[in-house]
């Protein structure tokens, strides 16, 4: 086959950068019926990834192209959040020297099945709770390389990210702690993206526990807080078992903090 001669190779080429998962009904979107994609296959311009699912043979798809493939091909809505999302601006604590082993993904929707079906080297986490009402979908989301092309990943700003994680806190201390950590880095969030997404939060718990850790610290944008615009709810909540009760949000927290 001549790449020269051949127009919807040409064009499949340019659509589709190297280590970039698309799924099938993208490629027939763009006009690839199922016997041309085969035929791209038989003669090594494209690659099976899985059921339903390919890429340029080229280069090996990581998670980045996988994600990359949903979010600009297949329009999925979901972003890399939490951990993750923290993780690749830099305020990792004790990253593994091999590197993340699990990817925090939330949105609502969906997987699809070809998702699942391409292999890679970390495990993808789906986070379907609707954290934050639908009127802030887009707040606290940004665009970062994904070191393909000119291709931006659709992540989680810190103010956003750290909310995230805070939702993912379990009943102890370790992961109390290790949220703790993370929040303790972040030295320079901006005031009306976190007040925005603390007046939008669906989670009585993301809020207290954001309100807790902001007052073990002193940073200034954490004056800027508009405490008196947010819900709390009421009564008691046990974050972590055993732990010490909070007066002021009337939540549990390690022996170590200053309740």
């Amino acid at each position: 086959m001549s790449l020269q001669k051949d127009d919807k190779l040409n064009q499949i080429l340019a659509l589709l950068p190297e280590g970039v998962a698309a799924p099938s009904y993208w490629l027939a979107e763009q006009g690839y019926s199922r016997q041309l994609v085969h035929k791209y296959v038989q003669g090594n311009w494209l690659k099976q990834l899985g059921r339903g699912v390919y890429a340029r043979p080229q280069a090996d798809v990581a998670w980045q192209g996988l994600v990359l493939g949903m979010q600009r091909l297949a329009a999925l809505p979901f972003h890399v959040g939490g951990i993750s999302a923290l993780n690749l601006q830099g305020y990792a604590h004790y990253l593994p020297l091999a590197g993340e082993k699990t990817i925090h993904l939330w949105g609502q929707g969906t997987v699809p099945a070809w998702v699942k079906a391409v292999s890679i080297n970390e495990a993808l986490q789906f986070h379907t709770a609707q954290l934050f009402d639908s009127s802030v979908t887009k707040v606290g989301i940004d665009a970062m390389s994904g070191g393909v092309r000119d291709w931006s990943l659709q992540v989680s700003t810190p103010e956003r990210a750290i909310m995230e994680v805070l939702y993912d806190v379990r009943d102890d201390e370790h992961s109390f702690i290790h949220a703790a950590e993370l929040f303790e880095g972040l030295t320079a969030l901006r005031p009306q993206t976190v007040n925005t997404l603390l007046q939008h939060c669906r989670n009585i718990k993301v809020k207290r526990l954001f309100l807790f850790m902001a007052g073990q610290f002193s940073y200034p944008w954490i004056k800027r807080i508009t405490k008196d615009q947010l819900d709390l709810g009421s009564g008691k909540r046990v974050i972590v078992k055993g732990g010490k009760l909070d007066k002021q949000y009337l939540i549990t927290v390690p022996e170590r903090f200053n309740a």
